[in-house]
């Protein structure tokens, strides 16, 4: 008898998403969890940060990433402390013409330092910020 620890067909998501700005403003670390999933084609996920005025600012392009989570260090181009960005986090497959869009969010982010060993909350969704503090408080 096989016991598979995946679904076979689960609907491609990604579940959560926290971005801390370095002390420095100058780099975002990041890290997303995405839906376990044993299909062959590999999900894309990319993470956009917007100026307040809408153009790009950085970016990262995972193709077809095979593992449930990814991490990654955004570089910030002149960044403006205090100034509100916002951040597009999508999950695509395929490449091209072929390319279809499986989840898509959309967030701000304040360029300020948030300290996440203090249980501060950092920016993002799928987190309890509030679940986050206490197990800090815990370990303070």
């Amino acid at each position: 008898m096989e016991i598979s620890l995946f679904d076979d067909n689960p609907e491609l998501r990604i579940e959560r998403c926290i971005l801390y700005p370095y002390p420095d403003l100058k780099r975002i670390w990041t890290r997303l969890w995405i839906t376990p999933t044993l299909t062959e084609e590999k999900p894309n996920i990319e993470v956009i940060v917007l100026n307040p005025d809408g153009s790009e600012n950085c970016s990262v392009f995972m193709m077809a990433h095979a593992e449930a989570r990814a991490e990654t260090t955004l570089h910030m181009r002149n960044p403006i402390p205090g100034a509100t960005y916002r951040v597009a986090v999508e999950m695509t497959q395929g490449l091209g013409e072929a390319q279809k869009v499986l989840d898509r969010h959309l967030f701000e982010m304040v360029l300020e330092f948030r300290n996440p060993e203090a249980g501060e909350p950092g920016f993002g969704f799928g987190v309890d910020w509030d679940e986050l503090k206490r197990k800090a408080g815990a370990h303070g």
